[in-house]
């Protein structure tokens, strides 16, 4: 469950495996408090690399535990990155206290979350963003552009002196985003045969009929694809469908580390009548070209099953009343066989 809360989020950021080539390095972080029956540790802290989970962090023994690659992390990255969570947990438990205090929540479970990351692009050096939230309402944000620019928004009160942010401001640039990037390109090397696989979806164009509304919907699915970024349009006569009328599924990870993603669109009986074409047409990284499967709504089919049902029960209880008649309705008949004169004779003689 945490895995698809974890796609979903990335899945809004835009910023994971696009075409032009770009890849991003994630930390989630979770800090709990407030209600110790949780069966939760206080902090935690996931590695994403793209959409691949890589580390974890272990807050009690306050150390980093790969979980894609085989290498041990040295002394002195552990004592890097152990130093970088550290200050992740208490910041994020200095400000959980004082958002409790000042929205005077008293009684609960609160969560304070923070998402910080960065990004390459065709293997330079991209943007890196922190967002944060708490009790699921989002109240910090800053973004650091390609050009150096950082850019911050606040809703929640600044509890820190003018000084104190200018230090965080310079220790992102210098420290933070040099240190995230250097990462990045290090686990980009070590997983570079997953991150770099392509495998193509499978499309298909369902059909579900609407009897109440006399209407179909008519679904394009693609499945199996990775990597995550796809482009699915639908198509009436070979023109795209007004964004307005389509359904739009969210993208999904599948059991296998795949993808899967839909689009629907409602069809009246009237448009059904015009017999439009439609098209479900697939971009992929892993197709060669674009990929167009066409269909006709039609007519709903009659549906003929209940008849042909009520036919068999028809015939099966003739078949057995003819059955019973014929065991019940007639006498029973004696059949007597002849024997021999030689079998009377020994019969009698055994009387």
């Amino acid at each position: 469950m945490f895995y698809f809360i974890l796609v979903y989020i990335l899945s809004a950021t835009h910023t994971v495996v696009s075409k032009s080539g770009s890849h991003s390095l994630w930390v989630f972080a979770t800090f709990l408090t407030g209600d110790s029956s949780v069966p939760f540790p206080e902090f935690t802290a996931v590695v994403m690399l793209d959409d691949i989970v890589i580390g974890r962090y272990n807050a009690d023994e306050r150390s980093f535990v790969p979980v894609t690659v085989q290498e041990s992390v040295n002394v002195t990255e552990q004592t890097t990155i152990s130093t970088v969570f550290k200050g992740i947990h208490e910041g994020m438990k200095t400000k959980a206290y004082y958002l409790i205090d000042y929205l005077n929540y008293t009684r609960g479970l609160h969560v304070q979350q923070r998402m910080i990351g960065c990004e390459l692009l065709r293997d330079e050096p991209g943007r890196m963003m922190t967002l944060e939230a708490f009790n699921g309402e989002s109240g910090f944000e800053r973004r650091y552009n390609i050009q150096g620019d950082q850019h911050t928004d606040w809703k929640w009160p600044v509890i820190k002196s003018r000084a104190q942010l200018e230090y965080d401001t310079w220790l992102y640039a210098h420290f933070y985003r040099p240190l995230c990037i250097s990462q990045l390109k290090k686990y980009l090397k070590k997983e570079q045969k997953r991150v770099m696989a392509k495998v193509k979806p499978r499309v298909r164009v369902i059909k579900r009929y609407r009897r109440e509304a006399g209407g179909v919907q008519m679904t394009c699915l693609a499945t199996g694809f990775y990597p995550r970024h796809i482009n699915l349009t639908l198509l009436q006569d070979g023109q795209p469908v007004n964004e307005e009328r389509i359904t739009r599924g969210a993208l999904l990870p599948n059991p296998d580390g795949t993808y899967q993603m839909r689009k629907s669109v409602e069809l009246s009986a009237e448009e059904q009548r015009e017999r439009h074409t439609y098209t479900c047409s697939v971009t992929h990284l892993s197709l060669d070209n674009k990929l167009d499967i066409s269909i006709e709504p039609g007519p709903e089919p009659v549906i003929i099953v209940p008849a042909v049902l009520l036919l068999l029960f028809v015939f099966g209880f003739l078949a057995v009343f003819k059955i019973w008649r014929k065991r019940y309705s007639q006498p029973e008949q004696i059949i007597y066989i002849p024997t021999s004169a030689a079998d009377d004779q020994t019969a009698e003689q055994q009387m």
